[in-house]
């Protein structure tokens, strides 16, 4: 039931990470504190001010309640008179405020473009700097950006909560909501309800080689990823995938099991071209499947 009469809590939440190489991941980050009806702030936000680029970033770190930093594998620029990147900045800062932080790092096993992985001077920086949050705060490890999404949809409300912030409607609902709920919103709203977290059982069914477009549009890795197509407990049909370590389990169990796993609400979109008579013609679809992220249990098949 959504809890009525409450205030919209408006919290600004400061979203630290460096850029190129967290684009997608910042934009799944800021659907989900958009959904839990937070104010976002980072450096979309900057725009062109009068004080230096570090004057503004501290500054708009000030002006928040609460910190979340997304960490990869780039170190990031670090600024003409500084010795410490733009991210590191922020995240001093937040410190030296006392602002309650959310840390998440990007699972090292987790593959990623080569182009997105600094080397060097940064690299050792960034190792030292891992090390450091790793030793003063419970960092969460994530993989995909939908997975991202779903620990920012889970740990935030809580983080909220602990802050003395009035639950809203929309995060009284995100906590609340049933997984047969999440699936029926996700089914007519795939883009909204993406990155949600669900508990799902079924039948394992026949498995296939997940298409490599499918896999560029869910942020999954082509080549080690498998799919199949299933009935859930509830009734509903989805795609679901694995992939790497997931991908293995699943493959090792009889067709027919029963499978109780965690997944995630995934939605992405990829460009297939048609070929007619008038050459060819490319069409976008759209991919609203589950991603199998831990297996809690198996049966074996019913004889």
């Amino acid at each position: 039931m959504v809890a009525q009469g409450t205030k919209r809590p408006n919290v600004p939440v400061f979203v630290s990470s460096t850029f190129t190489d967290m684009q997608v991941y910042r934009r799944k980050v800021q659907d989900a504190l958009t959904q839990l009806e937070a104010i976002v702030r980072g450096m979309e936000q900057f725009g062109s001010k009068p004080g230096s680029p570090v004057e503004e970033c501290v500054r708009v770190v000030q002006s928040c309640q609460l910190y979340i930093g997304i960490f990869g594998m780039r170190y990031g620029s670090v600024p003409e008179g500084h010795d410490k990147s733009m991210t590191h900045i922020e995240y001093d800062e937040a410190q030296r405020l006392g602002l309650p932080s959310l840390v998440y790092i990007l699972n090292e096993n987790h593959p990623i473009p080569a182009k997105d992985v600094e080397t060097g001077p940064g690299a050792e920086k960034l190792e030292a700097l891992k090390e450091q949050l790793r030793k003063r705060h419970t960092v969460s490890f994530f993989t995909t950006p939908e997975d991202l999404q779903s620990r920012i949809m889970h740990d935030v409300p809580a983080q909220l909560e602990l802050m003395g912030v009035e639950v809203t409607n929309g995060l009284a609902q995100a906590e609340v909501a049933s997984d047969r709920d999440v699936l029926k919103k996700f089914a007519l709203l795939p883009k909204l309800f993406s990155g949600r977290q669900i508990t799902i059982e079924f039948s394992m069914g026949a498995l296939r080689s997940a298409f490599a477009e499918d896999c560029a549009a869910l942020h999954l890795e082509a080549g080690a990823t498998i799919a199949s197509h299933v009935t859930i407990d509830v009734g509903q049909t989805f795609n679901i995938y694995g992939e790497r370590d997931i991908a293995i389990a699943l493959d090792s169990l009889p067709k027919g099991s029963t499978v109780r796993a965690v997944a995630n609400t995934a939605f992405g979109t990829n460009t297939q071209v048609m070929w007619t008579d008038d050459g060819p013609i490319p069409e976008a679809h759209a991919e609203t499947e589950l991603v199998i992220t831990q297996i809690l249990s198996t049966e074996p098949p019913k004889i």
